[in-house]
């Protein structure tokens, strides 16, 4: 027996499912909000480990879904600059947002604030329904939706679903979509460290022959990172004492921004590359980690998400404008099409950059070297990079 009927079922409700479910409610639908897990709860008191680089882009859709301002009064870091360079060599690389007439070229914010934000505006949503704590067993198409069972025995009847169920998505294996990509043997390293000298509102990272190794500002002055490292080398730095790895991190950042004191406990999470054959199926969308995964050294993997939610809500609402449903498989194709051409071209120029700044091989270092320098020197091609990480 169906429990509930809607227009739309999003399976998900993390950043990109939940900025998704209020995209989309603008359009008038009825949507249903499916989460398996708790979500995470953010702190004024303390800092979440995971946070990202958000996009113009990215900042214009949270604007669009009423949660911009919320984020902002909370907890926000403008970063205005960005300094990059290459542990083998001479290469470096420097973007100012002032270059470009811009105030800052994004802002660093704890991944939790941005979905206990998205979540607080869904609950104020009456065409938005929302279930915890119920994980999706089975789908089954019919001739006018498909019929989704959840394991506390719900069933839906959806007329469109969508995959944002993260980078093991269920949705996207009961659809029998593959999956291209390879595991980097990576752990990426996060935690929270004070400097003694000033971030300057300035992203860092330094290319290290084992990883690439961040230092993002946050607003009280300290600094979010994010060490990529070779799997063995991340376990033994998980199990260093704060002092010992304090050291190895300020060395290994030749100590770009001074000594460095532990602020919080020490996490890893690995790393992999991911594309999804395909981004949709018969009545079925992927969005975010569902679809790719991208590894972190640009902090790109929500900003891809979230432009995924833009491309698919414009392509909804074009499908009902022209008197479609928002599961016409025509206009799925468009944005299935559209969003992973755009997403394989990033995904490569990452996977190109890793694989070059992790070469040892003389004849690449002084090749990344020369085009980092390059880069550097021409105003026109910096410009083309910073628009990119705005999302322009």
């Amino acid at each position: 027996m169906i429990d509930q009927q809607t227009d739309i079922t999003i399976v998900g409700a993390g950043m990109v499912g939940a900025a998704a479910a209020l995209s989309l409610s603008r359009g008038g639908f009825n949507i249903t909000l499916i989460e398996a897990n708790e979500i995470p709860q953010w702190s004024e008191q303390e800092y979440s480990l995971r946070v990202s680089a958000i996009s113009a882009a990215s900042e214009r859709l949270l604007e669009d879904v009423c949660v911009w301002q919320t984020i902002l009064n909370r907890r926000a870091s403008p970063y205005e600059a960005m300094r990059v360079w290459d542990a083998s060599g001479s290469g470096n690389l420097s973007f100012d947002a002032a270059d470009s007439g811009q105030a800052s070229l994004g802002h660093i914010v704890e991944n939790n604030l941005i979905n206990a934000s998205l979540i607080e505006e869904i609950q104020n949503k009456s065409n938005i329904s929302f279930i915890i704590g119920s994980r999706l067993s089975a789908l089954k198409w019919m001739n006018d939706g498909i019929q989704l069972k959840l394991e506390n025995g719900k069933e839906i009847r959806s007329t469109l679903v969508i995959a944002a169920d993260g980078g093991n998505s269920q949705v996207r294996k009961l659809c029998g979509i593959g999956v291209s990509g390879h595991d980097y043997r990576q752990t990426g390293i996060v935690a929270r460290v004070r400097t003694s000298l000033p971030h300057e509102n300035t992203a860092w990272q330094r290319f290290l022959p084992s990883g690439p190794l961040a230092f993002l500002p946050l607003a009280d002055g300290s600094c979010s990172i994010v060490w990529s490292a070779d799997q063995q080398r991340a376990a033994d730095l998980l199990e260093l004492d704060d002092e010992e790895f304090s050291q190895q991190l300020a060395d290994a950042f030749e100590h770009r921004l001074g000594d460095v004191e532990m602020l919080s406990p020490r996490a890893g999470f690995p790393l992999l590359l991911a594309n999804a054959d395909s981004y949709s199926a018969d009545r079925v969308v992927l969005l975010g980690d569902a679809a790719h995964r991208v590894h972190p050294l640009a902090g790109q993997g929500v900003n891809l998400g979230f432009q995924d939610v833009i491309d698919l809500t414009a392509t909804v609402l074009e499908a009902t404008q022209n008197g479609r449903g928002p599961a016409d498989p025509l206009f799925l194709r468009k944005y299935a099409r559209k969003r992973r051409a755009d997403a394989s071209i990033m995904l490569a120029g990452m996977d190109g950059i890793q694989r070059a700044f992790g070469s040892n091989l003389q004849l690449v270092c002084k090749s990344r070297n020369l085009v980092m320098d390059l880069i550097n020197q021409l105003p026109g091609l910096k410009q083309f990079f910073v628009n990119r990480a705005l999302g322009n």
